[in-house]
Protein backbone atom coordinates (compact mmCIF):
# COMPACT_ATOMS: atom_id res chain seq x y z
CA UNK A 1 0.00 0.00 0.00
CA UNK A 2 1.13 3.66 -0.31
CA UNK A 3 -0.11 6.44 1.03
CA UNK A 4 0.53 9.78 0.28
CA UNK A 5 -0.20 13.05 1.45
CA UNK A 6 0.36 16.36 0.20
CA UNK A 7 0.66 19.83 2.73
CA UNK A 8 -0.41 23.31 1.72
CA UNK A 9 3.40 24.24 1.98
CA UNK A 10 3.61 21.52 -1.26
CA UNK A 11 5.16 19.40 0.91
CA UNK A 12 4.75 15.20 -0.20
CA UNK A 13 5.07 12.20 2.31
CA UNK A 14 4.81 9.00 0.47
CA UNK A 15 4.55 5.75 2.67
CA UNK A 16 5.13 2.29 1.34
CA UNK A 17 4.52 -0.42 3.31
CA UNK A 18 5.97 -2.85 0.87
CA UNK A 19 9.52 -1.98 2.06
CA UNK A 20 9.48 -2.69 5.67
CA UNK A 21 13.35 -2.09 6.88
CA UNK A 22 13.52 -6.10 8.02
CA UNK A 23 13.54 -8.82 5.22
CA UNK A 24 10.51 -9.94 7.63
CA UNK A 25 9.02 -7.43 9.79
CA UNK A 26 6.21 -9.06 11.09
CA UNK A 27 7.99 -12.69 12.18
CA UNK A 28 8.63 -15.72 8.96
CA UNK A 29 5.59 -16.99 10.18
CA UNK A 30 3.35 -13.78 8.88
CA UNK A 31 0.76 -15.67 6.08
CA UNK A 32 -1.04 -12.04 5.51
CA UNK A 33 -0.66 -8.40 6.49
CA UNK A 34 -3.64 -6.23 7.33
CA UNK A 35 -3.09 -2.89 6.87
CA UNK A 36 -5.63 0.10 8.68
CA UNK A 37 -5.80 3.57 8.04
CA UNK A 38 -7.74 5.12 10.38
CA UNK A 39 -9.57 8.66 8.81
CA UNK A 40 -12.03 7.90 11.60
CA UNK A 41 -10.01 8.69 14.48
CA UNK A 42 -7.89 11.25 13.23
CA UNK A 43 -9.10 14.27 15.78
CA UNK A 44 -7.59 11.58 18.33
CA UNK A 45 -3.93 12.58 17.79
CA UNK A 46 -3.35 12.57 14.11
CA UNK A 47 -3.41 9.94 11.04
CA UNK A 48 -2.28 6.44 11.92
CA UNK A 49 -1.05 3.35 10.08
CA UNK A 50 -1.39 0.18 11.94
CA UNK A 51 -0.31 -2.81 10.73
CA UNK A 52 -1.72 -6.43 11.65
CA UNK A 53 -0.23 -10.26 10.72
CA UNK A 54 -2.11 -13.40 10.71
CA UNK A 55 0.27 -15.81 11.89
CA UNK A 56 0.94 -19.36 10.20
CA UNK A 57 1.77 -21.92 13.97
CA UNK A 58 2.05 -25.12 13.51
CA UNK A 59 0.11 -25.68 16.67
CA UNK A 60 -3.07 -25.28 14.88
CA UNK A 61 -2.50 -26.85 12.06
CA UNK A 62 -3.72 -30.69 12.97
CA UNK A 63 -6.92 -30.27 15.01
CA UNK A 64 -8.86 -33.02 13.92
CA UNK A 65 -7.85 -32.97 10.33
CA UNK A 66 -9.92 -29.15 10.28
CA UNK A 67 -7.98 -26.64 7.84
CA UNK A 68 -5.78 -24.64 10.29
CA UNK A 69 -6.61 -21.19 11.21
CA UNK A 70 -4.20 -18.14 11.20
CA UNK A 71 -5.34 -15.66 13.81
CA UNK A 72 -4.87 -12.05 13.67
CA UNK A 73 -2.16 -10.45 15.68
CA UNK A 74 -2.33 -6.87 17.02
CA UNK A 75 0.94 -4.94 15.57
CA UNK A 76 2.20 -1.90 15.43
CA UNK A 77 0.88 1.33 14.91
CA UNK A 78 3.04 4.14 12.82
CA UNK A 79 2.16 8.15 13.05
CA UNK A 80 1.49 9.61 9.59
CA UNK A 81 0.83 13.11 10.45
CA UNK A 82 0.36 14.63 13.77
CA UNK A 83 -2.64 16.16 14.80
CA UNK A 84 -0.87 19.77 14.24
CA UNK A 85 0.46 18.60 10.93
CA UNK A 86 -3.26 17.89 10.01
CA UNK A 87 -4.04 21.17 10.22
CA UNK A 88 -1.70 21.61 7.36
CA UNK A 89 -3.00 18.62 4.79
CA UNK A 90 -4.62 19.08 1.59
CA UNK A 91 -4.88 15.54 0.55
CA UNK A 92 -4.53 11.75 1.40
CA UNK A 93 -4.06 9.17 -1.28
CA UNK A 94 -4.18 5.63 -0.57
CA UNK A 95 -3.19 3.20 -3.43
CA UNK A 96 -4.01 6.32 -5.51
CA UNK A 97 -7.14 6.23 -4.34
CA UNK A 98 -7.99 10.26 -2.90
CA UNK A 99 -9.38 9.41 0.45
CA UNK A 100 -9.57 12.93 2.11
CA UNK A 101 -9.20 15.94 0.88
CA UNK A 102 -9.87 20.05 2.47
CA UNK A 103 -12.56 21.40 1.18
CA UNK A 104 -12.86 25.18 2.02
CA UNK A 105 -10.77 24.84 4.90
CA UNK A 106 -12.15 21.55 6.08
CA UNK A 107 -10.79 17.57 6.10
CA UNK A 108 -13.57 15.37 3.91
CA UNK A 109 -13.72 12.21 4.31
CA UNK A 110 -13.85 11.46 0.58
CA UNK A 111 -14.41 7.58 1.18
CA UNK A 112 -17.63 8.33 3.00
CA UNK A 113 -19.30 11.04 1.07
CA UNK A 114 -18.54 8.69 -2.26
CA UNK A 115 -20.31 5.55 -1.12
CA UNK A 116 -23.38 8.00 0.15
CA UNK A 117 -23.29 9.71 -3.23
CA UNK A 118 -22.73 6.76 -5.21
CA UNK A 119 -25.81 4.75 -3.46
CA UNK A 120 -28.27 7.86 -3.46
CA UNK A 121 -27.45 9.14 -7.14
CA UNK A 122 -25.15 7.01 -8.67
CA UNK A 123 -21.58 8.10 -10.31
CA UNK A 124 -21.54 11.81 -11.52
CA UNK A 125 -18.87 13.84 -13.72
CA UNK A 126 -19.85 16.93 -11.85
CA UNK A 127 -17.54 18.59 -9.50
CA UNK A 128 -17.04 17.85 -5.77
CA UNK A 129 -18.99 20.74 -4.24
CA UNK A 130 -21.75 20.74 -7.01
CA UNK A 131 -21.98 16.65 -5.54
CA UNK A 132 -21.90 17.67 -2.23
CA UNK A 133 -25.11 20.10 -2.98
CA UNK A 134 -26.80 17.33 -4.83
CA UNK A 135 -26.14 15.07 -2.31
CA UNK A 136 -27.48 17.24 0.24
CA UNK A 137 -31.02 18.29 -2.07
CA UNK A 138 -31.58 14.24 -2.30
CA UNK A 139 -31.38 13.56 1.03
CA UNK A 140 -33.11 16.78 1.72
CA UNK A 141 -35.84 15.14 -0.60
CA UNK A 142 -35.48 11.42 1.06
CA UNK A 143 -35.67 12.00 4.42
CA UNK A 144 -37.75 15.25 4.82
CA UNK A 145 -35.00 16.81 7.07
CA UNK A 146 -34.75 20.50 6.34
CA UNK A 147 -30.90 19.66 6.82
CA UNK A 148 -29.56 16.53 6.73
CA UNK A 149 -26.37 15.09 7.15
CA UNK A 150 -23.63 14.57 4.70
CA UNK A 151 -21.59 11.60 5.16
CA UNK A 152 -17.97 12.86 5.51
CA UNK A 153 -18.50 16.13 5.00
CA UNK A 154 -19.04 18.70 7.98
CA UNK A 155 -22.29 21.49 7.80
CA UNK A 156 -20.40 24.20 7.38
CA UNK A 157 -18.77 22.85 4.29
CA UNK A 158 -22.06 21.11 3.06
CA UNK A 159 -23.67 25.56 3.62
CA UNK A 160 -21.26 26.59 1.82
CA UNK A 161 -21.60 24.01 -1.28
CA UNK A 162 -25.45 24.61 -1.30
CA UNK A 163 -25.19 28.20 -1.42
CA UNK A 164 -23.07 28.18 -4.19
CA UNK A 165 -24.62 25.92 -6.22
CA UNK A 166 -27.68 27.47 -6.06
CA UNK A 167 -26.60 30.75 -7.04
CA UNK A 168 -24.38 29.07 -10.46
CA UNK A 169 -28.01 27.49 -10.61
CA UNK A 170 -29.91 30.84 -10.74
CA UNK A 171 -27.27 32.70 -12.69
CA UNK A 172 -27.12 29.62 -15.59
CA UNK A 173 -31.09 30.18 -15.54
CA UNK A 174 -30.59 34.02 -16.22
CA UNK A 175 -28.38 33.17 -19.00
CA UNK A 176 -31.17 30.95 -20.94
CA UNK A 177 -33.41 33.11 -20.53
CA UNK A 178 -31.03 36.31 -22.00
CA UNK A 179 -29.82 33.68 -25.05
CA UNK A 180 -33.44 33.00 -25.68
CA UNK A 181 -35.23 36.02 -24.77
CA UNK A 182 -38.62 36.91 -25.73
CA UNK A 183 -38.72 34.86 -29.03
CA UNK A 184 -41.99 33.78 -30.77
CA UNK A 185 -42.51 30.74 -32.59
CA UNK A 186 -42.87 33.31 -35.83
CA UNK A 187 -39.11 34.03 -35.70
CA UNK A 188 -38.20 30.79 -35.98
Amino acid sequence: MIVKITYDDQRLDVFDTSTFTAGLPLGKANMLTNFEVRFDTMGEGGLWLAAHSYQACGEHEDEDGEIPVARRTKGWRFLLSSAEELEHVELVVVDGEAIIKRVLGHLIDLQSFDEAAYECMGTSSAGLHARIAELYEYMQAISGEESPDIPGVDRETVAACVRAHAKAQAERDRGDEMDWGDVDEVGW
